[in-house]
């Protein structure tokens, strides 16, 4: 009887096995075929969600666009890492084509060595990296093409950038189905595209942020002596003006009156602004107060702001302890207007001999400032800078005023021309060939104003133009023949919200605003930085213990005199002794805070496995004792 029961209970386990593979197939079926595309998201700021923005654009894609992955899948097997992330590139690219309507056609390849894809993935600017014993190279990048013989192309997805790749594959996607992209002029006084350095003698690359500036944009240098700004320009941007022709001032004036959006880099003391040695001290002040005027704003030309709150230490080299400098600021976001869309999600800009803005009591534009100094700044004399051998001499007589001054701002509303009257400017007019070695002739002509009158600027204004250099915010690497960028703070992303803001394109601001998601491991780090502060304390113990003993040892030298000086004495033999014995003591301490410190950690390491592999099992067990004795009850 007994066994027969086993036999029936056995018998209806194993059905119930079979029914539940059977359910679990099944399920596993319709969730591929039904429901691919349904997701939850539970990560803290949604992470794997695309954002509204990217959704606005991708639903309103204007032209269709092939997307090619090229991932070397069979190259990998030993890099897990990358393979993991290789799978979110294409999770994402799929939720991309799922978006488009149809604009979208993606292709995965895998460039096997030697194959005819890894020669097309070569060619299209792909960056191959050697792996393995035997070299071979993998591709990890994208290319993307419309139907005008565009091309975009990211040449390898590097890891350490994966909070950003939303924003990367948003705009290569955006800026292919453009018909045309935002045309910035720019008028520069300083070589941001690259030049002879005087003072190094050796010729210099472009900026970065002008190269980042040009994946968005079509960028045109204009002269700085042309009348009229071509209308093909969407925005104007200036950095440096300086001794500009009154008929380029009048071109710039008019561009503003005309609903041309503008963006100004001023300085009052333009450290990139390098004459030749002979002129070494040459002014370095922008010129722009004739049409800063009319928008209502005025800068300190003789002054930069001190900034002790918000000042960051240098390294003054050969030995010397690190100093302050209170004229080169890090700022954060409590320096930030967070109301502003072009300051939303940065989170450090640096920036260096700053000038100052203020309104001017006559304006009739609204001045918004986006970035200000701290209560614990002072203007000083720009003119200190030109001999400045140590930055701790700017401590020197630094009070604090206790006010917060404006270093950048936006220029919204009405405002009228400089030149309601035209401007008659000069020219010079050719002479006969006969007549070729006189003098050239002048010709006066009127510029007159097409419009006089504006009832909403748009322009921003920025009292710095060292922070869009690569100093201040990228380290700049070669890696296998390319240039590689790690920026460690958000001097660029700046320039281009404010330019995507300028051309009237919010969505990828919005999309690059959604900041870093590193989620690093708190509890540890505190733990770790806590025992540090001990290590630390103990390595100035036994360095206090060094420098006494050896203070005793040199007055023991001087009393014994120079007779038998290759023998210690008794006191010194002491002396040795108890430093030796006290130095083993305190390497002992030494050694018990980092084995503590890896107790700490391995002990929370094994609560956290504690909790994964035993707790939460056992809860989800008597979750489901629960629900069965409640079934019970009810039926």
């Amino acid at each position: 009887m007994k066994n027969n029961a086993y036999i029936k209970v056995l018998g209806s386990s194993k059905v119930g096995l079979v029914a539940v593979l059977a359910v679990f197939i099944l399920f596993s079926l319709l969730n591929a075929t039904f429901f691919k595309s349904v997701r939850f998201d539970l990560t803290e700021g949604q992470l794997y969600t695309l954002s509204n923005e990217t959704q606005k654009i991708i639903s309103e894609l204007e032209s269709p666009v092939s997307l090619k992955l090229y991932f070397s899948e069979k190259a990998t097997t030993e890099l897990p890492g990358l393979r993991t992330y290789a799978h979110r590139i294409k999770e994402l690219l799929q939720e991309y084509e799922g978006l488009a309507n149809g604009n979208i056609l993606l292709e995965f390849v895998d460039p096997i060595p030697f194959s005819e894809n890894e020669d097309e993935a070569s060619s299209a600017g792909l960056q191959g990296i050697p792996v393995g014993v035997r070299g071979d190279e993998i591709y990890f990048g994208l290319v993307g093409k419309n139907n005008r013989d565009g091309e975009e192309v990211i040449s390898f997805f590097q890891p350490d950038k994966e909070p950003f790749i939303e924003y990367e594959l948003t705009k290569l996607i955006y800026n292919l189905s453009k018909s045309k992209l935002p045309v910035v002029g720019v008028i520069s006084g300083v070589n941001i595209n690259g030049g002879f350095d005087y003072r190094a003698q050796q010729r210099q690359p472009a900026w970065v942020v002008m190269q980042q500036v040009e994946d968005l944009f079509d960028v045109r240098m204009l002269a700085d002596d042309l009348d009229e700004i071509d209308s093909e320009v969407d925005i104007l941007l200036l950095v440096h003006p300086k001794e500009l022709e009154p008929q380029a001032l009048f071109a710039i004036d008019q561009f503003v009156m005309k609903g041309g959006r503008t963006l100004v880099f001023i300085d009052p003391f333009a450290e990139t602004d390098q004459p030749p040695a002979p002129m070494a001290t040459a002014g370095r002040r922008s010129d722009m107060a004739f049409l800063l005027a009319t928008w209502g704003l005025k800068l300190q030309e003789d002054n930069i702001v001190g900034d002790f709150a918000n000042s960051l230490v240098v390294n003054m080299g050969g030995g010397a302890n690190p100093t302050r400098h209170i004229a080169l600021l890090g700022l954060d976001v409590t320096a930030f207007n967070q109301d502003d869309v072009v300051m939303a999600g940065l989170e450090s800009i640096n920036m260096s001999s700053v000038g100052i803005l203020e309104q001017l009591d006559t304006a009739t534009t609204k001045i918004t400032p986006l970035i200000m100094s701290s209560e614990e700044s002072q203007p000083l004399l720009s003119d200190r800078l030109n001999t400045l051998q140590n930055p701790e001499s700017l401590m020197d007589d630094f009070i604090p005023t206790n006010i917060r001054y404006m270093l950048a701002a936006r220029v919204t509303g009405m405002a009228q021309s400089a030149y309601p009257e035209g401007l008659e400017v000069e020219e010079s007019v050719e002479q006969d060939a006969e007549r070729s070695d006189e003098t050239p002739n002048m010709m006066k002509r009127l510029l007159t104003p097409e419009t006089i009158k504006n009832e909403n600027i748009n322009v921003i204004v920025v009292a710095d133009t060292d922070l869009l250099t690569d100093r201040l915010w990228v380290q700049v690497q070669q890696f296998f023949g390319e240039r590689v960028v790690s920026p460690w703070a958000d001097n660029s992303g700046f320039l281009v919200n404010a330019l995507d803001n300028l051309s009237g394109n919010e969505d990828l601001i919005n999309i690059r605003s959604r900041g870093r998601f590193s989620r690093p491991f708190t509890k540890v780090e505190s733990l770790r930085r806590n025992a540090e502060e001990e290590f630390s304390a103990q390595q100035e113990v036994l360095q206090e213990q060094l420098e006494i003993t050896e203070t005793k040892l040199l007055e023991l030298e001087q009393l014994r005199g120079d007779d038998d000086s290759a023998i210690l004495s008794k006191e010194q033999e002491l002396a040795l002794t108890q430093f030796q014995a006290e130095k083993i003591k305190i390497r002992k301490e030494l050694r018990d805070v980092q084995h503590q410190l890896d107790r700490d950690i391995e002990s929370l390491g094994t609560e956290l496995k504690l909790i994964n592999i035993f707790l939460i099992p056992v809860l989800l067990t008597i979750l489901i004792i629960i629900i069965r004795l409640f079934r019970k009850r009810v039926s």
